[in-house]
């Protein structure tokens, strides 16, 4: 095995939004890249580029939580909401929305996160005979 492309980053992963009391699956679903994409990364550096440029500027919760959400939104490559609408309309997935979404439903933005963040979603799978070692 190619240790080298065990872990493909740039590959999407499909989330199954649950529903946040019962976990049980809406019918909505979003293709998630990983935390360690280009297009993640990306926003990362721009907030960090924004803080380094100003030295009046300080690092405040605020900001932190912007960087999160903004990180969030940008890990949602698509969706298919199903028979679901979002305050009434099917949504297009665009950045501002999906922003929208990931900071007006902490819930939602919760399972993107975990997902983004879990490199095992973007990792290969080992061969049926081998044991995939805990981290």
């Amino acid at each position: 095995m190619d240790i080298s492309q065990l872990v493909n980053s740039e590959d999407l992963f499909e989330l199954h939004l649950t529903a946040p009391e019962s976990e049980e699956r809406l019918g909505i679903r979003f293709r998630i890249r990983s935390a360690e994409s280009e297009a993640v990364k990306r926003i990362s550096r721009q907030h960090a580029d924004k803080l380094l440029a100003s030295r009046k500027q300080k690092l405040t919760s605020s900001k932190v939580e912007d960087e999160l959400l903004d990180k969030a939104a940008a890990a949602i490559e698509s969706w298919d909401w199903g028979d679901h609408s979002w305050k009434g309309e099917k949504p297009e997935c665009t950045f501002k929305l999906a922003r929208e979404v990931v900071q007006e439903a902490p819930w939602i933005y919760e399972q993107v996160r975990q997902a983004s963040d879990d490199r095992a979603n973007f990792t290969k799978s080992f061969p049926k005979d081998s044991a995939k070692p805990s981290a």
